[in-house]
């Protein structure tokens, strides 16, 4: 339809103009809830490239039965050894949360971090196996405020196994929009890798196999992947 033609173009114009790449033919990876195969019915528009010197991500649109997104998915693979899995969404989204997310979820492992701001705002779910004070200290005040004041309008992430899915509800087309979430993206990414440097000092947590980004297209990697 035509506002979907315009939300092609509109992204392309935008990743077009930062520099990343129109990507036809590529898939995103199904790895977190909300990219759940069977649950996206279309990626309309895929877009690959650097958002910052260090952080490669695919921007997509995604239609699902029951909303639209637009999504950023990047790599983060040492997070995993300290929580296999967290999701921190929006909790007027709970009816849009899917199978995988309730396969995920199971029964509990909702996390209670202690602000009335956040929990007012978003629900947080993590991996019984998580080391939790890793994850209490990910989950600063000066994280929350980000969350809840700083973060894009519908804005959540999920975290499976060293993939990030950061999204935004809706499908974002403006420029102010799309450079929103990668700004978010960048700073939530940021984030993370800085609680990893903290435990395993910073020289390991740049370390990584060379030419891993996570994605499999064999493109070549930043010199930092965490």
């Amino acid at each position: 339809d035509m506002a979907q033609a315009m939300g092609d173009e509109g992204l392309a114009a935008w990743a077009t103009a930062r520099g990343m790449t129109i990507e036809d033919g590529v898939h995103l990876p199904r790895t977190t809830p909300l990219l759940a195969e069977g649950e996206v019915h279309s990626v309309d528009a895929l877009a690959g490239g650097w958002f910052s010197k260090y952080i490669e991500a695919k921007v997509a649109l995604i239609d699902r039965a029951d909303a639209h997104f637009t999504v950023a998915v990047t790599h983060v693979p040492k997070a995993k050894k300290f929580v296999p899995w967290m999701l921190c969404r929006r909790a007027e989204d709970e009816h849009l949360l899917g199978r995988a997310f309730t396969a995920l979820v199971g029964d509990g492992n909702r996390v209670e971090l202690g602000s009335a701001e956040l929990d007012r705002c978003y629900r947080v779910y993590a991996s019984p196996d998580r080391e939790d004070i890793w994850f209490h200290e990910l989950f600063s005040p000066a994280f929350i405020v980000f969350l809840v004041e700083q973060s894009p309008k519908g804005f959540a992430f999920e975290y499976v196994g060293g993939t990030l899915c950061v999204s935004v509800l809706g499908r974002q087309t403006l420029t102010e929009d799309l450079d929103g979430l990668r700004d978010a993206t960048v700073e939530l990414v940021r984030r993370i890798r800085g609680e990893i440097a903290e435990r395993l000092g910073k020289a390991d947590a740049a370390r990584s196999a060379p030419g891993a980004t996570g994605f499999d297209d064999g493109e070549t990697a930043a010199p930092s992947q965490i």
